[in-house]
């Protein structure tokens, strides 16, 4: 399936979050963002309110929204844990419920294997990961669709 727009996403529910919009018809990222938050409700009303302007800016787009998935390891001191797994699941809720765009989670280890953005915007680090979370996508989904391509010749 072919999106119009890929938002990809590094969530922290508490501290720094990071939010690339990508589009694929011009192939260029068209809003780079980080936002710090001091609660999970905050975060998800700064969410809430990058989807709603998205949605009125790109009416009848096809969007996939991809969000970096969370894995606590015991090496990981965290203070509070439990926040980003939090707005992984309002993210999903807002995301396929209120916006009624496509969903979907990427690991951690995906971002490790795609170079960081070389292009004329500055991106901090957490727009780096967002954006390598599409870039990863794209990568994947390009494979998928030449192959389904030739077994249709087939």
């Amino acid at each position: 399936m072919q999106y119009d727009l890929i938002i990809g996403i590094d969530p922290a529910g508490i501290g720094n979050n990071g939010i690339v919009i990508y589009s694929n018809e011009t192939n260029s990222i068209v809003l780079n963002k980080t936002f710090k938050t001091k609660t999970i409700l905050e975060s998800k009303d700064f969410y809430k309110i990058y989807f709603q302007i998205t949605k009125n800016k790109f009416i009848d787009k096809k969007i996939l929204v991809i969000v970096e998935n969370f894995f606590l390891t015991s090496k990981q001191l965290l203070t509070n844990p439990l926040a980003t797994p939090k707005i992984i699941g309002a993210l999903m809720v807002l995301v396929e419920d209120v916006m009624n765009w496509d969903y979907l989670e990427s690991e951690p280890k995906n971002k490790t294997k795609i170079e960081n953005y070389k292009g004329n915007i500055k991106l901090t680090k957490h727009e780096q990961d967002a954006y390598k979370h599409i870039q990863y996508y794209l990568k994947n989904h390009k494979k998928i669709l030449i192959f389904d391509n030739y077994l249709r010749k087939l």
